[in-house]
């Protein structure tokens, strides 16, 4: 029996699930960040909490000690599982994050469904973000996966073709499915030079696809002026550089069709990353 902890019963309108895990999946926090954006925009409700003794390797996530009250206590990773109404909208939100696990990802993601089923989570989204030769000068790219194969199309998103190693995301979009769970996956692509750094571009490209899949406008007036703040950084850092400049028209001129060399470009990543650290 899966360990879940429940901590408050709250009534939830057709509720949607949206998941998004740190690490692998997570490029430049884009995904998880759309995750604590809405809760920091909406009231939010942590009602249960999914043990991660099982499915991690506790040498590469270990424990956290805190002092609380002058007491000393450890802190287990767990995946939240967090309840968002939304009262303008037909249906609530129900938001799970947490670490990606590094063990028996098939059990895990069953215990998703378990957690789905008592809940009557009736569709799920996972949002996820990569890492590719991207110019920040142009949209973000949002794929869209699904087993309905309209999915992408009829809502303005790139077709996911992608082959090769997964995420937990992918694993518990498939299985979801498998299990009767309407779900979709939504990746944002993240600028390799920009990888470093958190990218609020991404996060809210991703917020805009989300908003389009469930029906529902989401306020980022937030995200739009740190969204401004950070372009403004990354312009100026790319402006001090005629090679930067050079750099990005070729990854323009690409516009995604083919594959560029990242060994030219390992040190001007680094003259970004010096940059947005230290502006001015």
């Amino acid at each position: 029996m899966l360990n879940v902890e429940w901590l408050e019963e709250i009534p939830l309108r057709e509720p949607a699930a949206v998941l998004a895990f740190e690490g692998w999946n997570d490029a430049s926090d884009a995904a998880s960040r759309v995750l604590h954006y809405l809760m920091d925009k909406h009231t939010s409700t942590l009602i249960a909490r999914l043990d991660l003794e099982d499915y991690l390797n506790y040498h590469e996530s270990r424990p956290l000690v805190m002092l609380e009250g002058g007491e000393r206590s450890i802190h287990w990773p767990t995946v939240g599982v967090f309840a968002v109404p939304l009262p303008t909208h037909t249906s609530d939100l129900v938001l799970v994050m947490g670490e990606e696990p590094h063990l028996r990802w098939r059990r895990f993601c069953l215990d998703i469904v378990e957690i789905f089923r008592r809940l009557d989570v009736g569709r799920a989204v996972s949002l996820g973000a990569f890492i590719g030769e991207i110019p920040h000068t142009l949209p973000t790219p949002v794929f869209g996966s699904s087993t309905d194969p309209d999915f992408a199309v009829r809502f303005g998103l790139h077709a996911s073709t992608y082959e090769g190693p997964t995420g937990i995301t992918g694993a518990i979009t498939n299985v979801l499915a498998d299990e009767g769970i309407d779900a979709a996956g939504l990746w944002a692509g993240i600028p390799h030079y920009l990888a470093a750094n958190p990218s609020p571009t991404g996060t809210r490209a991703l917020l805009y696809a989300l908003g389009d899949v469930i029906g529902f406008r989401f306020d980022v007036t937030d995200l739009d002026a740190e969204v401004t703040d950070y372009e403004d950084k990354v312009q100026a850092a790319i402006a001090e550089s005629s090679e930067l400049v050079g750099y990005v028209r070729g990854l323009e001129e690409e516009s995604q069709h083919r594959a560029i060399s990242l060994s030219r470009s390992s040190r001007l990543v680094e003259e970004i990353e010096r940059f947005l650290r230290n502006p001015g």
